[in-house]
């Protein structure tokens, strides 16, 4: 598997807990949560591929290679190669040529006149290619190659043929894990560092001490003894190698992660942000007491203008008599008497 590979594998996981709506903090808390996921889903599948041995079938023919497979390769590795020797029986092999130390054999599909593919084996050290190229793009054998092994009678699986990055040992070479220099002063990253190396030395140190009583009577004593000790520095503050870990995490700035800065549409009218601590004014005015928050219709105030009218309209009509006619002969109206 290349870098480019890797890394496409990686973010084809990781854009399953993002979107283009989340902001920048939600962002960085879902890829940690994704990259949790991915080491919890690791410490799973190494657990299994350890401690439990896979289902083997029992009319299987050629059991052997599976059972040598399930030992050696982790447990994804076994299930991929188990299909490909469960279609080995539907090729021929339909000739065989001899060119120097190599045999070159001819296999065709049953009822299938059109596919044909080329087996090289070499008689040096048992080492198959197959012209459909599988071994070389997933590094498991084809089916090709498992018939022409049946054919050769070969009772072990080729060691060319076992990728060392797909077995279960393939992490014990790893004892350190080099931190980039430019993530030295994150906390963070330094830690998860430290785990994986030493959870690479404590899988290889329990797959050792397990298999007698008196490593493994040894091995737990010294664990328990580690742990209070170091649950006591923990405690305390302090790392039981080195001082110097704890004033350097306290002196490291705390990097915030903040949402960015909101720029000004351009519907927003300037005049309410022409000079600074001025406030918008919102809300409607009312026409008749000037008052935001509601309408002239929905108004509660009394109408001072409407109203001194009518009083003094009131008052005019109270105070004004009767003046008598002078036309007449004064007399009176009728019903005055």
């Amino acid at each position: 598997m290349s870098t480019t590979q890797r890394c496409e594998s990686i973010n084809s996981y990781i854009k399953r807990f993002l979107n283009c709506k989340i902001p920048l903090r939600d962002f960085i808390r879902h890829v940690d949560i994704a990259q949790r996921n991915i080491r919890e889903i690791e410490r799973h599948d190494d657990f299994i591929s350890y401690y439990m041995e896979p289902a083997y079938p029992t009319d299987a023919t050629l059991i052997g290679y599976l059972r040598q497979y399930g030992a050696a390769c982790t447990r994804q590795v076994f299930h991929m190669v188990k299909l490909e020797v469960d279609l080995e029986s539907r090729y021929n092999i339909v000739g065989r040529e001899a060119e120097g130390t190599s045999n070159i054999f001819k296999l065709r599909k049953f009822n299938h006149q059109g596919s044909e593919y080329t087996v090289t084996h070499s008689m040096v050290d048992n080492h198959l290619e197959c012209s459909c190229r599988q071994f070389e793009s997933d590094g498991i054998p084809c089916r090709h190659i498992f018939a022409v092994m049946k054919n050769l009678d070969l009772q072990h699986i080729p060691p060319t043929l076992i990728k060392r990055r797909f077995t279960v040992r393939a992490k014990e070479g790893v004892t350190d894990f080099v931190v980039p220099p430019s993530y030295q002063d994150v906390p963070q990253v330094v830690e998860m560092s430290r785990f994986g190396t030493l959870n690479s030395l404590a899988t290889h140190m329990n797959s050792l001490a397990a298999k007698l009583d008196s490593s493994y009577n040894i091995a737990k004593d010294k664990m328990r003894e580690l742990i209070l000790q170091f649950q006591l520095a923990l405690e305390q503050q302090q790392d039981p190698a080195s001082s110097d870990i704890p004033n350097e995490r306290s002196s490291t700035p705390r990097r915030l992660v903040r949402d960015p800065v909101i720029v000004r549409t351009k519907g927003c009218r300037d005049s309410d942000f022409s000079e600074p601590g001025v406030q918008r004014q919102v809300g409607n005015k009312c026409g008749r007491c000037g008052v935001r928050g509601h309408y002239r219709t929905t108004c509660r105030a009394p109408m001072e203008h409407d109203s001194q009218a009518t009083t003094q309209g009131y008052e005019t009509a109270s105070h004004t008599e009767p003046t008598p006619s002078t036309s007449g002969n004064n007399q009176p109206f009728p019903g005055s008497i």
